[in-house]
């Protein structure tokens, strides 16, 4: 896992955090050193505002969402970023009309490219 911070307030460019693998809200709350009601808050704003997180769960067989299974690896990631975004505007509405004004930074195609861009700088080490 990689984690990244910016002492210079908002910087959705910097990769953010990248799991390897599936990991529970507690694991990833623990990670970001936050309480796991917070990430469960955050979790709330992904799931009713960003399409590609809401996706991302596996659906019951009654059609519901499974919200009790680990978070993905792309999960993980849109919740640091909500959570690096609720750190720098401080307030739950003024981060409900970032997403809703810039969709596309939480986008599985925006993890894609920044993950790419960490291995390859991985491999480049």
């Amino acid at each position: 896992m990689k984690a990244s911070n910016s002492s210079r307030g908002l910087d959705l460019d910097s990769p953010g955090l990248f799991c390897e693998s599936y990991v529970t809200k507690s694991e990833l709350a623990r990670i970001l050193n936050v309480a796991r009601s917070t990430l469960v808050s955050w979790d709330g704003i992904a799931l009713y505002r960003i399409d590609g997180y809401r996706q991302a769960y596996p659906v019951k067989a009654d059609g519901s969402t499974d919200r009790s299974c680990p978070l993905s690896p792309y999960q993980s990631w849109v919740l640091s970023r909500i959570g690096r975004v609720m750190a720098n505007l401080r307030s739950v509405e003024r981060v409900k009309n970032y997403i809703k004004k810039y969709p596309q930074e939480f986008s599985q195609a925006k993890f894609q490219a920044q993950f790419a861009q960490v291995i390859q700088r991985g491999t480049a080490a």
